[in-house]
């Protein structure tokens, strides 16, 4: 009642008559079971519930309010005077499939007519999912792997190309999967992708420079919070699990006035970490300890104008202490300097949509700050442990320590403004982005040769976008679309000696589509797309100007996917084969030829390479209360063989083989069930194919098969559930390095951390 007299008192009064306040809820109609993001259509607009099925709509007299949700017969009311609390119980039946809409191009489509491999997560399947952070949905996305080095996955990789790590002196901020966060670019940045309240995942594979630049050669991962919502609603949820697991998250949704929304969200996390250091007698040296904080505006009026301002604060005071000498026999580190991998992101995007008539403009800004602080113990061990046998290195004999000690703070700004013009299948847009990281370093430095680094990247990219699709005929489109790129990176490095140094390049590319509509659901597509990476700049202070700059990498990407909807089932199937140009890898020469020491390792353009391979995901529903999913990724990639002189004076061939993080499968197969009873279910098996840990040596992480399950009751607003994680306590590497460690003959050896091991816990959630 009070919520329909604040609607009417923003009302003119002239409008009291003409305009029918309704307010409600939507359930299931035998359990009583909200039911989030149910479709509310009436007139020419539309809406949907919140979390806790809850809306508030303005009709106009005559309007019919239809009403409709996947797996329930659709209601239609014909309401004549306002109405508060209105429960809409809705049946459950067959129906056909949820169209789902992809929102992470130039312009928002279904997925029916996206012509492009995208594994999309709505609300619900989130919520299946039961993961919090996006390291617990990576396994089951087909061709997506991800390298550890870090507290949580910050380097993907897509069809096998992606970076592994980030390490100071590694070049500029470039990357072959992005990694987005409401419209801000968070590329390397991937610890900060927790899953608390969002609306949508999108997970773009293949090249994707056309819509995103220069950080898109592999793909892109899109994540979309919750929008705020004309309806007031709530929602809390309180997880406890072992490794003193606890974590807490609250959203609450408040409309403003008729046209403003405001949505508030805060996620707090704490665990111990999986590691017992027992040399320091703690059990929280590798912990990890996350907020993220969301605020959402949103503002929409009759004439066309929707602005959507985000802004949200995540801090994560995470430990790292994760290797051991003898590769985390029991989950015990020897280390007397545990690492930290922190990053705290402030952020700000605006997105502004104003409509005339037929064009539609679209302006997105957006505004972050990074700080970040990445250490560990090199040497991974203390005196006492490296006194013992078999290592007997005693400092007294010896003259020195072994003792080792790296830690990087790096600080990256970043601002972006975009401006794009819609009108009917035609989209142009300019696009602009200032970036600065700049980075302060001590430890043992490229090969030994410095202690301490301080660098700084200014890299500014002004691009011009176009993409034109024409209709063939009623059941087929041709689609165009190009970019041209202008990149500029700028650096000033320090270790004894200033380095300046500066390069541009234009990097242009491509992307020719087509698609069908075959009827009974049924879409065919074939693509021709042309991905770029940026050159950079070696950091190595002793490199000669000519070495210093490296070229762009470009690749040109085929492929052909089709995709099924049905009244039980979605299928996608897509079959791809890729081709790497300019490929930039690691090589040495001697920049002095009167010094034998002036051997350097360095990024330059030497080898081509390949991959294809296949991508199927299936959503079936056996009974409307009983889905099955499955998804399966195929991928062979090969590297074209390079040689180069190594230090020693002796020539190398590397290559010739799989790229490395490039696991030959990889597979999900989940079982979900929603009984009337309120009872809910879910098993999930995803299964990781071995690889290559590096590009340099020819070690693989082994095969692995995780298992996770969820068990849980919701009746009315309330859900209890039971989780578990890696159920069958599965021992998997996520990094892997191939050198001398060990004293006293430091011989060659593969260390190698793992990932998370099995963790059980409750969790319990409202909305209202």
């Amino acid at each position: 009642m009070l919520f329909r007299l604040f609607l009417l008192l923003l009302l003119p009064s002239s409008l009291y008559a003409t305009e029918i306040p309704v307010t409600g809820q939507v359930v299931d109609a035998v359990t009583g079971q909200p039911l989030a993001d149910a479709n509310l259509a009436f007139g020419d607009s539309g809406s949907r519930s919140d979390e806790a099925g809850r809306f508030a709509l303005i009709l106009a007299p005559g309007d019919s309010l239809r009403v409709s949700f996947v797996g329930y017969q659709t209601r239609t009311l014909y309401l004549q005077q306002s109405t508060d609390a209105l429960v809409i119980r809705l049946r459950r039946a067959v129906l056909a499939a949820p169209e789902l809409v992809v929102h992470g191009g130039l312009k928002s489509r279904r997925l029916a007519e996206t012509a492009t491999s995208v594994t999309v997560l709505d609300r619900q399947a989130l919520r299946r999912s039961g993961g919090h952070h996006f390291q617990d949905l990576a396994r089951a996305v087909p061709n997506l792997n991800w390298a550890g080095g870090t507290s949580r996955p910050r380097y993907f990789q897509i069809r096998g190309m992606g970076e592994r790590s980030q390490y100071a002196g590694e070049g500029p901020p470039n990357f072959s999967v992005g990694f987005v966060i409401d419209d801000i670019d968070m590329s390397g940045l991937g610890g900060a992708g927790l899953l608390f309240d969002l609306d949508q995942l999108e997970i773009f594979k293949g090249p994707q420079s056309t819509t995103f630049g220069p950080n898109a050669l592999a793909g892109l991962i899109n994540l979309r919070s919750t929008d705020p919502a004309p309806v007031a609603s709530q929602q809390i949820a309180l997880s406890l699990g072992t490794d003193a697991l606890s974590h807490f998250s609250a959203a609450a949704n408040q409309p403003l006035s008729d046209r403003l929304s405001l949505r508030l969200g805060y996620h707090r996390a704490r665990a111990n970490g999986f590691r017992d250091n027992q040399f320091l007698d703690i059990q929280d040296s590798n912990a990890r300890r996350e907020d993220f904080a969301r605020a959402k505006l949103r503002y929409a009026d009759d004439n066309g104008l929707v602005l959507l301002l985000t802004a949200f604060h995540s801090d994560q005071d995470n430990g790292y202490d994760a290797w051991t000498p003898d590769n985390n026999e029991n989950l015990v580190t020897y280390t007397d300097q545990p690492g930290k991998d922190h990053q705290t992101t402030r952020a700000l995007s605006l997105r502004a949509e104003k409509t005339f008539a037929a064009t539609r403009l679209v302006a997105i800004s957006a505004l972050s700050n990074t700080e970040l602080e990445y250490s560990y113990d090199s040497d991974w061990g203390n005196d006492q442990y490296w006194l013992q046998a078999p290592y007997n290195f005693d400092p007294d004999v010896e003259g020195w320590r072994y003792a080792f000690f790296d830690r990087t703070l790096r600080n990256r700004d970043t601002f972006s403004q975009e401006l794009r013009v819609l009108r009917g299948e035609a989209v142009a847009g300019v696009y602009f982005k200032t970036q600065n990281e700049a980075d302060k370093a001590l430890g043992y430095l490229f090969g030994g040769d410095a202690a301490e680094l301080q660098s700084d990247f200014e890299v500014d990219n002004l691009a011009f976008y176009g993409q034109y699709a024409h209709t063939l005929d009623p059941n087929t489109r041709l689609s165009l679309n190009l970019r041209l790129d202008r990149n500029a990176i700028a650096y000033n490095g320090h270790t004894d000696t200033l380095i300046t140094f500066a390069v541009s390049q234009w990097l242009a590319g491509g992307k020719l589509a087509l698609t069908r509509e075959l009827g009974s659901g049924r879409t065919l597509f074939a693509a021709a797309s042309r991905g770029y990476r940026a050159g950079g700049v070696n950091q190595h202070p002793r490199l000669n100007a000519r070495n210093r700059p490296y070229d762009p990498e470009y690749l040109l990407n085929f492929e052909v996917g089709y995709r099924i909807t049905s009244a039980r089932s979605t299928t996608s199937l897509t079959v791809f084969h890729a081709l790497r140009s300019d490929q930039q890898v690691s090589l040495s020469s001697q920049q002095d030829p009167g010094d034998p020491n002036s051997f350097f390792y360095f990024t330059a353009n030497a080898a081509k390479g390949r991959s294809s391979g296949v991508e199927v995901e299936r959503s079936y529903l056996i009974l409307p209360s009983l889905r099955l999913s499955t998804a399966l990724g195929l991928l062979r990639t090969h590297i074209d063989a390079y040689t180069f002189a190594t230090a020693s004076g002796e020539t190398r061939t590397l290559g010739n083989r799989p790229a490395a993080h490039a696991p030959y499968n990889t597979r999900r197969y989940a079982i979900d069930y929603a009984g009337k009873s309120g009872l809910f279910a879910g098993l999930e098996y995803t299964s990781t194919d071995r690889f290559y840990h590096s590009d340099s040596h020819d070690q693989q992480a082994g095969q692995h098969r995780l298992v996770h399950g969820r068990l849980g009751y919701r009746r009315g607003p309330y859900t209890l559930a039971l989780w578990g994680r890696n159920l069958l306590d599965e021992r998997y590497a996520v990094r892997g390095f191939f050198f001398g460690l060990a004293p006293p003959d430091y011989a060659d050896t593969l260390y190698e951390s793992y990932g998370d091991p099995r963790q059980l816990g409750l969790n319990l959630s409202a909305a209202f």
